[in-house]
């Protein structure tokens, strides 16, 4: 079972720099069994890159239609996973306003890189 800290290790194992841009395609399936579930994958990314930027997609695209075709950045839900859902309402998080196709973005210069 993956914990805080086995992740976190695996990060830095991996060679991520801390201090860099991580645009994460996330699936809790493939994480497998992690204590605390979701939010603690996110707590430790969130801890790993927090004098980076973290990135994850937040897409709509299959809530938007010609008929509904306005996004609400603060509240419409993400269609990608629980992973970019839980992100994008963290504290300190901005979304981007593309209608299908947002990111949301936590750490140094997230509002330059989703504006």
């Amino acid at each position: 079972m993956h914990t805080y800290q086995s992740l976190k290790a695996q990060l830095a194992q991996m060679g991520i720099d801390p201090r860099g841009t991580l645009l994460v395609h996330s699936s809790m399936k493939a994480i497998g069994e992690v204590e605390g579930r979701a939010d603690t994958v996110l707590d430790a990314l969130c801890d790993y890159m927090k004098d980076g930027l973290l990135i994850f997609p937040t897409h709509t695209w299959d809530a938007i239609t010609r008929e509904r075709n306005v996004m609400e950045v603060a509240t419409e839900p993400c269609c990608v996973g629980i992973l970019p859902e839980l992100f994008r309402k963290r504290p300190g998080v901005v979304r981007s306003f593309h209608p299908t196709h947002s990111v949301a973005a936590l750490g140094r210069e997230a509002e330059a890189y989703v504006a």
